[in-house]
This record gives C-alpha cells, structure tokens and sequence, in this order.
C-alpha cells in the first residue's frame, strides 16, 4: 500500500519532510467527499475548511479537489459517478491486505490501521539511514 494523497491544509507540517504529510485515502472516500480524501487528521479538515471559507470571503473561489497523487482530476471526477456497489468492490481490491480487519471493524478503521502502517514504515526506513 502506498501513500496516494498529499493533505490540503497549507500549514500541515506532518510529512517526512516537514511538508504537507502524504497519506493513504481510499476511492471510496475520494467519491464520497469524506474528510479523509482532504486531510491528513480530522484537526487538519478542520484548519482546511476555515483556509476554504477565508479564501471565499476573500472573493477567491479554492480549489476543493483532493491532492490524489495517483488520480488526476479527471480520473476523481469520474470516481464520483460510480455507483456504490463498484466503489466499494474498488476499495475492497485496493484494501486485499486489509480484508478481515475490512470485515470486522469497518473501512474507517482500515484506513486508519493503513496510515497507521505507512507511518511506521516511513519512521522504520528513516531510522535505518541514520547511523
């Protein structure tokens, strides 16, 4: 599983780098408009949502689109006219390692434990370049 999204919210300093964090959101929640598809961290949607209403009292109209790194802008348009059934059979395959934790605790708490997963690795890889 790899990260697939970059979180919207400008100030997010959470990445490897210190930068914008990228993290893992499913097809699903990029349909659906879920929280996830936007930010890193439910406090980052929120901090994104008052950059987006800053931005339209200021007359600016904000990009709303999720930062997919692996879907253009096309591709998520087009995500959001799949009926639910294929969404979830996507998200499903996207999910194939995931699929007991899928069935017993639900897709939010996947996504989590995904994350969860990539932060871990990327704090593994970091550790085993310094010595």
């Amino acid at each position: 599983m790899k990260a697939n999204t970059i979180c919207k919210y400008s100030k997010c300093s959470l990445g490897k780098d210190g930068g914008r964090k990228h993290y893992y959101s499913c097809s699903y929640c990029a349909a659906t408009g879920n929280w996830r598809t936007l930010a890193c961290c439910r406090e980052h949607y929120e901090l994104y949502v008052e950059e987006v209403l800053a931005a339209r009292n200021a007359g600016t109209a904000p990009d709303l689109l999720p930062e997919r790194t692996d879907l253009t802008a096309e591709e998520l348009a087009d995500l959001r006219t799949w009926p639910g059934e294929a969404l979830l059979a996507r998200t499903r395959k996207e999910l194939d390692g995931y699929a007991v934790l899928l069935e017993t605790c639900g897709l939010s708490e996947v996504i989590g434990e995904v994350n969860r997963d990539l932060d871990q690795a990327a704090e593994t890889k970091t550790k085993g370049m310094i010595t």
